[in-house]
């Protein structure tokens, strides 16, 4: 790779993502970005889109400051887990009374324990996160000094968590091996209840800043909700939770960028240190993460940095006809990968690389794929390689 020429692209890439960000921060009260209604014919019927009307503004990357080791695309080295974790079915006291114990599959891994409804086991019904809230662990004996049930309560709550095993043994199995992961959390070292304030909250899977600063890699993707007349709209439109994706690069300083294609300006870059300090999380409602579970080796990296090195500074487009497409041909691919002109709207992106790195199917194209598309509602999306994780709220209330 040409250090020079994609440092270069690399700081117009930033620019390119400040200018959105400001863009959206000045016009956060106003109803911006109003949408144009257009009607297409094809092969007979009539179709109705909506497309913006931006006008893109003036770009000026000169006083961004561009580290020389932050041009590259790495994955965060695996660290070693040393904590212990134990899987198996569980049951759970209901807080309802007549409804008694139910079971639930449990997992108690990485500071956290979840437990699903038996018959969904991709969907958590429940998440205690050690890092993000503070817990009391509890044991309950029996007449011989067993540990018989195990009781979590969080700091600050009235609330309870009760489980057991089929027997004492196994009960007092799960019960050091929650210890320890409780023990050994952010939740342990300091008294952290702000989750408290969310009905419920055991039932979001929510990840602290933090972590997600700590566990999110390359090319794992970002889903937002936003606040903006238009995104109620595409989100009215689309019948989806999100409306707007984008793509997560980590780098070899371990400083986190989102890779994204934005209505007003393009394919651009945006630092997460920078969407921190300048909060410019608060443009959203929510901000969701999708781990990508891949082995990211040397190919792997490499198709990403190609990838990011041909689209950086690429022109933003929505149009009808891009959405009447429906399949990708072999000669589309190879044409449109040197094309100059090739444009992306925000899930066209994320969906085009996972296409090169043939996670999503070669033939379909990249334009239909929308944001919700990408989402764990979604139980049509086929992943040929690999596997999505379900969301993550990346929760930002301890900033």
């Amino acid at each position: 790779m040409q250090q020079g020429s994609f440092q270069a692209k690399f700081k117009a890439a930033l620019a390119i993502s400040q200018m959105d960000k400001k863009h959206r921060q000045q016009n956060k009260s106003q109803v911006q970005n109003q949408l144009c209604e257009t009607i297409v014919q094809h092969n007979g019927n009539k179709c109705t889109f909506y497309m913006g009307n931006d006008k893109m503004a003036e770009i000026d990357e000169n006083g961004i400051v561009v580290p020389e080791q932050d041009i590259q695309v790495i994955s965060k080295k695996n660290e070693s887990q040393k904590l212990p974790s134990i899987e198996g079915m569980l049951l759970k006291k209901s807080p309802h009374y007549f409804q008694g114990w139910q079971q639930r599959w449990t997992v108690c891994k990485n500071n956290r324990l979840i437990y699903y409804l038996p018959e969904n086991q991709n969907s958590p019904y429940g998440v205690l996160d050690f890092n993000i809230m503070s817990y009391s662990l509890q044991d309950v004996k029996n007449q011989q000094g067993q540990i018989t049930e195990f009781v979590l309560i969080p700091s600050g709550s009235t609330k309870n968590f009760i489980f057991k095993a089929e027997n004492a043994d196994k009960t007092k199995d799960w019960y050091h091996v929650v210890r320890e992961n409780k023990d050994t959390s952010e939740g342990a070292k300091k008294i952290i209840n702000s989750l408290n304030k969310y009905p419920r909250f055991w039932r979001t899977d929510r990840i602290s800043f933090e972590q997600f600063q700590k566990i999110g890699d390359t090319a794992d993707i970002l889903l937002f909700r936003g606040t903006g007349a238009n995104c109620l709209i595409q989100r009215g439109l689309t019948g989806s939770d999100y409306d707007h994706a984008a793509l997560l690069l980590r780098f070899p300083s371990g400083s986190l960028y989102i890779l994204e294609a934005t209505g007003c300006y393009g394919v651009g870059l945006c630092s997460w240190q920078d969407m921190i300090a300048e909060r410019w999380f608060e443009l959203f409602d929510k901000i969701v993460i999708r781990r990508l579970e891949i082995e990211r080796d040397h190919k792997f990296l490499s198709t990403v940095q190609e990838f990011v090195t041909e689209n950086i500074g690429k022109k933003y487009s929505l149009t009808p006809m891009k959405l009447l497409k429906q399949k990708s041909t072999v000669q589309d691919i190879n044409k449109q990968a040197n094309k100059e002109e090739r444009t992306f709207f925000c899930s066209e992106l994320v969906a085009a690389l996972y296409k090169k790195l043939e996670i999503f199917d070669q033939q379909k194209s990249s334009a239909q794929y929308w944001p919700g598309n990408l989402s764990s509602e979604n139980k049509g999306l086929v992943i040929l390689k690999g596997k999505l994780h379900p969301e993550q709220l990346i929760d930002f209330s301890n900033i």
